[in-house]
């Protein structure tokens, strides 16, 4: 939309939260397709974080919602829970 701005790290941090229970379940499921859904999401932050300055923020806050899901799934899951 004209005059509308990027989202900010809010919308960020939920969208990496997805993303990183995504890769976590993409992981399980099976090893390559996990590394595969990885390495897109890394690719989408890339792009935000480093190719839109406009959206520095959003891309930051996917970054850390995604690396905090991932770990967090992966934590439970390998603690037996």
């Amino acid at each position: 939309m004209v005059g509308s701005r990027p989202a900010g790290p809010a919308g960020g941090v939920l969208v990496g939260v997805r993303a990183g229970a995504l890769v976590f379940t993409a992981w399980v499921n099976d090893l390559l397709l996990g590394i595969a859904v990885a390495g897109i999401i890394a690719g989408l932050v890339v792009c935000m974080v480093w190719t839109v300055p406009e959206w520095h923020r959003f891309g930051v806050g996917m970054l850390v919602g995604a690396v905090v899901a991932a770990a967090a799934c992966f934590a439970v899951f390998y603690a037996g829970g």
